[in-house]
């Protein structure tokens, strides 16, 4: 009988053990919105996911969703109610709603995405989280891509007329302002719906990398490139965890992550994504796109029509509180 007891009680202390073990495991939903082999996925997201469970020990976990656990535009929120637990994903899909997000959005200053995402993360930091421009979440990093420019199939852009009443795929509010005011028509729709849209002549080109035709597989899609100087625009991604699985992770492992995260985490992503946009800009010449850079009377017309930009991204933070000028300073003067 008192053996019988002894392993009853030892029993009993495994179960426990073991439930206490399992409670202390936190487990993060990753939303893949984007496709398994996407670039970043393999080269930086999967490989720092690896490693938040190597060094916690196994006691914080991601897990990777089979497929989009909701459209893109809802990412954000779905992190902030929960249904997912962490995930990367672009400002610009919900235009409006992150205006300090903007500042990187704007035309001409795209130089090296590396450079570009280190000196955002620093400005987030110091100016736009104290603000409160990620509510309800924890923000693990935040990175920008290299320059955007624009892309079409159906003809060249080698003069200012030409832009006049292309229907051109937006990426975020910032382009789609750069478009209009070149007399375009911006369309908004995610990365994912390119191709179709494009197939079907639903738009006459995309605003896009070079690197990001061949990523997502719509190089035969257009002909023609427009190279603006600095880039005609740039976009925000972030990613973000939700606050109450974040709250659960214990301090030392918060430290952990963080670690890891952050500066260390955007010059990652975006080191990998110049390489890959560098590599990408080869290929179009060698596989015979015709590229235009802007300049002269074009490069004129663009600067003049899209100068007022930076004011009115200044006016809105002014609206909030916020020294525009002293942001841009911040952002762009960290770029070496």
């Amino acid at each position: 009988m008192k053996s019988l007891v002894t392993l009853l009680a030892g029993a009993c202390i495994a179960v426990i053990t073991g439930t206490a073990a399992m409670a202390e495991t936190v487990v993060l939903r990753y939303s893949n919105w984007l496709p398994p082999t996407f670039h970043i996925h393999q080269k930086v997201l999967y490989p720092y996911f690896e490693e938040i469970e190597k060094i916690t020990e196994g006691r914080v976990r991601v897990e990777l969703s089979a497929g989009p656990l909701g459209p893109p535009p809802r990412n954000y929120q779905m992190v902030a109610d929960g249904v997912a637990g962490i995930v990367w994903s672009l400002h610009g899909y919900t235009p409006g709603t992150f205006p300090m997000s903007e500042l990187v959005e704007l035309p001409f200053h795209s130089t090296d995405a590396e450079e570009n995402s280190a000196a955002y993360w620093k400005v987030f930091k110091e100016v736009f989280e104290p603000a409160g421009m990620h509510p309800g979440v924890h923000t693990l990093t935040l990175n920008t891509q290299p320059a955007g420019q624009l892309f079409t199939s159906s003809k060249p852009i080698n003069a200012v007329s030409d832009l006049e009443g292309l229907k051109i795929r937006s990426t975020n509010s910032g382009v789609a302002e750069a478009l209009t005011a070149l007399g375009a028509t911006p369309i908004g729709l995610p990365v994912t719906e390119m191709r179709d849209a494009l197939a079907k002549g639903i738009v006459d080109g995309v605003s896009l990398t070079d690197e990001a035709l061949y990523n997502f597989n719509i190089a035969n899609l257009v002909k023609y490139e427009l190279a603006v100087p600095g880039g005609l625009y740039n976009a925000s991604m972030f990613l973000v965890v939700n606050q109450a699985l974040w709250d659960q992770i214990s301090p030392e492992d918060q430290e952990k992550i963080t670690a890891i995260s952050g500066e260390v985490l955007a010059r990652k992503i975006g080191r990998a994504w110049q390489d890959e946009q560098n590599e990408a800009a080869k290929k179009v010449l060698a596989d015979g796109l015709q590229v235009t850079t802007a300049d002269g009377e074009m490069l004129e017309f663009i600067n003049e029509r899209l100068s007022g930009l930076d004011q009115e991204w200044k006016d809105k933070m002014a609206a909030i509180g916020i020294d525009g000028e002293a942001a841009i300073e911040a952002y762009r003067g960290t770029k070496q």
